[in-house]
């Protein structure tokens, strides 16, 4: 069981590394809030019933959060998307290519140190 809640609680990254169009997708905001939100609420009930690995649920707003953050603030400094470097060794695309790994590192560290010592 505690295998499965870190596995959803990383849902963020995954959906960051496969699909990140609908991340900034207007049409999906609200569902991201909302299911964001529910995940958290039941991160925190499974952590006061001591469940092993229900505190990961608290993880994806965290995640989305601060994916928000570093998009707006690509886009105001950079005026454009980031683009998806994933597969890509393209040498023009140096600056996307440290915005995904900024985010991947930070979006993965800092959630996981927060949450599992107990910070949030």
């Amino acid at each position: 069981m505690g295998f499965f809640l870190v596995f959803f609680g990383q849902i963020i990254l995954y959906i960051f590394l496969f699909n990140r169009k609908i991340l900034v997708d207007k049409k999906y905001q609200f569902i991201f809030l909302f299911a964001c939100i529910v995940l958290f609420v039941l991160g925190y009930i499974l952590q006061n019933a001591n469940v092993k690995g229900g505190e990961a649920l608290k993880i994806p707003l965290l995640q989305w959060g601060i994916y928000r953050i570093f998009y707006y603030a690509f886009v105001k400094i950079y005026k454009r998307e980031p683009k998806d470097t994933f597969w890509t060794m393209d040498k023009t695309l140096m600056v996307d290519g440290v915005f995904n790994a900024l985010f991947w590192f930070i979006a993965f560290i800092l959630p996981v140190i927060l949450v599992f010592t107990n910070r949030i």
